[in-house]
């Protein structure tokens, strides 16, 4: 039997190894707060005026410690789980993926919907931050979002008729409208709107969520390009807040939501080879390039709708659609015009709006007076 030389280094490890087990135990020093955790202790304590906090513990026991047969919907930022908590009730629980990455966008979220209550806008009723967790506590919505409903795998039969269209088309101009305009201190622009963010309570109510992203406009400032401006200084660079577009990003993306509920076609951007082929993948071009051109609705909205005495209401929403989606941002509508414009076909089908709402802020539990409002960009 042959034996190798063993490594001198090898002999310098193990030799290492054996003084540090016949070494006595160190005490460790008793823990004391770092800056760090200070900064932590603050941001929780904020946050906490706004929301309720639960612990981790709870969450794990409402989802079965995250079972995967409890996940709903999966993100880019987080897992959406439902959640079953001790009083039966059920809530939706997002739990986000990167802790660092998404800190903004936990943060946005309860910036905006922990201040803002509104029935358009998703109920956020609890977080929990605990190490590295960042979980989000919202209403549990029983009929998922738009999407899943205009877009159903095909084993999946899912019909939306033109009343319960034009319920979430107007729901969600509301929420739009009333977060863009019912405060002129503080604005709220979603900036990610989607059929997948548009969840559906169990009357089918129009729900906005994923606020991740949100831009916040209060009376003194304005978050801008990861900086933080005054009124005056943007003026002074001739900038007037509106023209920042931020409201025309979410009218823009209005339009196309609009257009996925006329049409149930999924808008996509088309690709070189896919466009020179005439594909209508782009949803916005296929629109525009009909509506230029003597057309009819078999050529454009889902078959389901025509011929059931709505085609004068059908025409006027795809002419509001194509208003938000112009290519010039100044030309598109604000979602105020956008509401006021679609609300009268909203009565018609028996969608009562309470004028109210626009002289009323709705802030939630949390006052603004507490304190200035956060800018997040």
């Amino acid at each position: 039997m042959f034996y190798l030389p063993i490594d001198p280094l090898l002999k310098k490890i193990m030799s290492s190894k054996k003084k540090k087990r016949n070494q006595p135990v160190v005490q460790l020093r008793q823990w004391r707060p770092t800056a760090m955790n200070r900064v932590e202790d603050t941001k929780i304590s904020k946050l906490e005026k706004l929301v309720t906090r639960i612990s981790f513990t709870e969450l794990v026991n409402a989802t079965d410690n995250f079972r995967e047969d409890n996940i709903i919907g999966l993100g880019k930022t987080g897992t959406m789980y439902k959640a079953v908590f001790p009083n039966s009730s059920f809530l939706a629980i997002k739990r986000f993926f990167d802790p660092q990455f998404s800190e903004g966008h936990f943060m946005s979220e309860v910036m905006t919907l922990g201040r803002l209550g509104h029935i358009n806008l998703v109920p956020l009723f609890g977080f929990c931050y605990e190490g590295k967790e960042k979980l989000l506590v919202y209403k549990y919505m029983p009929n998922g979002n738009l999407y899943d409903w205009l877009h159903p795998p095909e084993c999946e039969l899912k019909t939306m008729k033109w009343p319960m269209r034009v319920k979430i088309a107007v729901g969600l101009a509301r929420g739009l409208a009333w977060l863009h305009h019912h405060d002129r201190k503080f604005r709220v622009f979603n900036q990610n709107i989607s059929s997948n963010c548009v969840l559906l309570d169990k009357n089918f109510e129009p729900k906005i969520s994923n606020f991740g992203e949100a831009k916040f406009m209060n009376s003194n400032d304005v978050a801008l390009g990861g900086s933080t401006f005054t009124n005056e200084e943007l003026l002074e660079l001739g900038f007037d807040l509106l023209e920042l577009g931020f409201d025309k990003k979410d009218v823009y993306s209005f339009g196309i939501v609009l257009l996925e509920l006329l049409t149930r076609k999924e808008h996509r951007m088309a690709t070189i080879a896919e466009a020179s082929a005439n594909s209508d993948n782009n949803l916005v071009e296929w629109i525009i390039n009909l509506v230029s051109t003597s057309f009819s609705l078999q050529d454009v909205v889902d078959d389901s709708l025509i011929g059931l005495g709505f085609d004068g209401e059908i025409f006027e929403f795809i002419n509001i659609a194509c208003k938000c989606v112009q290519p010039v941002p100044e030309r598109r509508p604000t979602m105020l015009e956008v509401y006021q414009t679609m609300r009268a076909t909203g009565e018609k089908h028996g969608i009562v709006d309470n004028s109210e709402m626009w002289k009323e802020t709705e802030i939630a539990t949390a006052s603004a007076s507490e304190g200035d409002i956060e800018i997040i960009g």
